[in-house]
């Protein structure tokens, strides 16, 4: 069971300057079971392997919401913005009787955007942000998925978000009909990185 709902405001106060906002609630909760047999050779029964089934239940919920402020000073433009967010994540593996939990309060996630138009062809722009990313249902699930006898997998629920702070300078020049140029630099730091092994 899926449940969104999202709002979203914006004002153009003037011709050169903008508002908008805007907040969304998520909630998910979610139900799986698998059970697995395996077929004995001299009949067209079935023999349950109980060790190997898994039912497993998880709900999560998150709330959102945003504001941003963009205006041009002649040849500059720039966006402010603000997310706030949090996020809470239960789940039980009732197999094995095990609970899983991570709840994130309020985080405040920055965003500044701004370009400088050099010439009527040429661009100079400098953004910074920084991003969440949480683990998907794969990458949460505690047992061990059969699905593909050659490459078994199994999630970890104690997996908490990435968070990424990105900075990022480029340079456009439209040489001409076609043809661009675009150089960017940037920096990336991500803590609490999802990785398999």
């Amino acid at each position: 069971k899926f449940f969104t709902s999202q709002i979203d405001y914006s004002n153009p106060v003037t011709e050169k300057v903008k508002m908008e906002a805007g907040a969304r609630i998520a909630i998910r909760d979610f139900y799986s079971f698998n059970n697995n047999f395996i077929k004995l050779p001299s009949s067209n029964s079935y023999l349950p392997l109980p060790e190997l089934n898994n039912e497993y239940q998880f709900n999560d919920r998150v709330l959102a919401g945003y504001i941003t402020f963009a205006q041009q000073i002649k040849n500059f433009n720039y966006q402010l913005g603000l997310r706030i967010e949090s996020s809470k994540y239960d789940g039980t593996l009732i197999t094995k009787n095990q609970s899983f939990s991570n709840e994130y309060p309020f985080s405040l996630f920055p965003s500044a955007f701004a370009t400088y138009k050099l010439t009527e062809k040429q661009d100079l722009q400098l953004n910074y942000s920084r991003k969440i990313n949480r683990p998907n249902f794969f990458q949460l699930i505690p047992f061990i998925d059969y699905t593909d006898s050659l490459n078994l997998s199994k999630g970890n629920p104690d997996l908490i978000p990435e968070f990424t702070n990105l900075l990022e300078l480029s340079y456009q020049n439209q040489i001409g009909a076609g043809h661009n140029l675009l150089a960017t630099t940037y920096f990336k730091n991500t803590e609490d990185i999802i990785a398999r092994y």
